[in-house]
């Protein structure tokens, strides 16, 4: 019985040992203080009321500082060295020379399209092309004809091509002196192949008087293309014709009636007919003249409709060799403010148009250009022997 006691007491001491011992411990006292913020006081009628500022005010902060924008390179201006303000556009493609060597061409002989009635050309070969007629290739151009822009084009193969224009393939074998005993009409019956006439062609035309042509590929059709300009370049000033009557065409044709430039031609003519009597029914009267070539006009205008260049025809020019009375007058005018000034140059252009844009126009002949710059004044030719009808 003791013994149960006594352990009871230990177990009861260990139990109750550490908390007696937590007890005698000094208790962590934590202390909460409440803050309360002071009343504002009420302001009365005779004080300023002032503006209270919040209780927390940000802080000053610097502004970021912006970086500033990168600048920009203007753009590069556009290199028109070498671009072509024009170049002739015919049958035979773009040309680019008409002064190129024959030995720029490389390969065998073979046909080319071309205004020339006999042709032969030839492959450009680069090495051999000036590199600022070469470097065409890689440019565009736009292609104009009588009427406007017809296209515009890229340019595809380079060709050296030698043309020939004459009578007959017989000037070009044997020249005019060989027509006797029959030999032309030997060689009618028995003409050389395509493949003789290239040859013959190639080799009698001058070393430096071929042509350098490129052709046109474009999306659209360049069919009666006149002239070409690259397609860099600002678009140029183009005048188109009208014949219809107007009345600046009514005005011309009323200047030369009254013109003393006409009075001076009829006289003129009649003298000439008293000098020969005797073939005076051979030529009409100065009546008849005017009823069946009276004269007529054509205007150029500009895109606004206003006439820049007026051309005038009267009378008639013999055909044939000999020497006949001057019965006609020609001439292209410029329309100024005050009347017609005339020009130096002739009529018929094909087409007129100012493609440097220096206020002077150009005009476009079948062969040629005429223009106050002389840089764009150029004509171009075909070989051939020279030939006399009479």
């Amino acid at each position: 019985m003791r013994r149960r006691h006594i352990e009871l007491g230990v177990g009861l001491g260990l139990l109750l040992g550490p908390l007696g011992y937590a007890l005698t411990l000094q208790p962590e006292v934590i202390e909460v203080v409440r803050v309360e913020e002071a009343p504002v006081p009420a302001a009365t009628n005779d004080e300023c009321v002032a503006e209270v500022a919040p209780a927390e005010v940000a802080p000053e902060v610097a502004p970021a500082e912006v970086a500033p924008e990168p600048e920009v390179a203007p753009a590069p201006s556009l290199d028109l060295d070498g671009r072509l303000q024009l170049a002739f556009a015919n049958e035979a493609g773009l040309v680019l020379s008409t002064d190129a060597s024959l030995a720029w061409g490389t390969g065998r002989l073979r046909a080319h399209a071309g205004p020339g009635a006999h042709r032969a050309a030839k492959r450009a070969d680069l090495g051999k092309v000036p590199e600022a007629l070469w470097a065409q290739r890689g440019r565009t151009f736009d292609v104009y004809g009588a009427s406007g822009k017809l296209c515009t084009a890229r340019l595809g193969e380079l060709s050296i091509l030698a043309q020939h224009n004459g009578p007959s393939l017989f000037d070009v074998f044997h020249g005019q002196e060989a027509y006797e005993d029959g030999a032309y009409e030997r060689f009618e019956q028995h003409p050389p192949s395509a493949k003789a006439t290239r040859a013959k062609v190639w080799s009698s035309v001058g070393e430096d008087s071929a042509w350098l042509v490129a052709e046109l590929v474009s999306d659209s059709s360049c069919e009666g293309a006149l002239w070409a300009r690259d397609a860099e370049l600002p678009p140029p000033a183009l005048l188109h014709r009208v014949d219809g009557p107007s009345p600046v065409i009514e005005q011309r044709i009323a200047a030369h009636e009254a013109s003393p430039k006409l009075a001076e031609l009829k006289v003129a003519y009649q003298e000439w007919l008293e000098q020969y009597p005797e073939e005076r029914h051979d030529y009409p009267e100065w009546s008849t003249i005017e009823r069946e070539h009276p004269a007529t006009a054509r205007a150029w205008l500009d895109e606004s409709g206003a006439a820049r260049l007026v051309e005038l025809e009267f009378g008639y020019t013999e055909d044939g060799c000999g020497d006949f009375a001057e019965t006609s007058i020609s001439s292209v005018d410029l329309v100024t403010d005050g009347g017609f000034e005339p020009t130096p140059h002739e009529t018929g252009p094909l087409a007129v148009f100012d493609a440097d844009l220096d206020g002077q126009y150009e005009l476009l002949y079948p062969e040629r250009v005429e223009s106050e710059t002389p840089e764009l004044s150029r004509g171009w030719s075909i070989y051939e022997e020279f030939y006399c009808p009479c």
